[in-house]
């Protein structure tokens, strides 16, 4: 199944100051959760963003923050599943999508929990595998590897944002593929 941008919802997960940092890749995962929203942001996709006990992992990178025109997207959270957030989940139904993009942190943890319950509530769940990242490889690599096992798309950057446009042609692909995807 193709990523369709008509029903697709975007959720960042967990890429703040105190977290993102000590990652395997931080900067790959800044950067691709910034195309992301950036391209989310262009094509009107909506998006959460979900943000881990605030008071000890911090706010969402500042990279993120400046890209983000909604200002009501960020959700706390203490459950390590977006999809056991009360708050969360209700938006996301509310919303209304049956595609949930997943990009964040970490993919041994909270996506890899995140995914699989979404999955198993009926959605059409793609994780962007390389605007995720976990503290070592090994956990990322074997989160990755569980996702699959459990019928999750494992996706890229490339893509999401592809699918997302259907066809070359437009203004934002050409900016995309001159410069934001070099």
């Amino acid at each position: 199944m193709l990523i369709n941008k008509e029903n697709s919802l975007l959720l960042i997960i967990d890429v703040q100051e105190n977290l993102t940092p000590v990652q395997e890749s931080p900067r790959e995962v800044i950067n691709g959760c910034m195309t992301l929203l950036e391209v989310a942001e262009e094509l009107k996709i909506p998006y959460i963003v979900a943000e881990q006990d605030h008071k000890v992992f911090g706010s969402t990178m500042i990279d993120l923050r400046k890209v983000m025109k909604n200002k009501n997207c960020y959700y706390e959270k203490d459950t390590f599943s977006c999809c056991k957030n009360a708050k969360i989940r209700e938006t996301v139904e509310k919303i209304g999508k049956k595609q949930i993009i997943i990009a964040g942190l970490e993919t041994h943890l909270c996506v890899l929990q995140t995914a699989i319950d979404f999955h198993e509530a009926g959605y059409e769940v793609f994780v962007v595998a390389d605007s995720c990242s976990s503290r070592s490889s090994y956990q990322n690599s074997m989160g990755v590897q569980r996702l699959i096992q459990h019928g999750i798309d494992v996706v890229t950057r490339e893509m999401v944002l592809f699918e997302w446009m259907d066809k070359s042609g437009s203004k934002l692909f050409d900016e995309l593929w001159e410069h934001r995807l070099r």
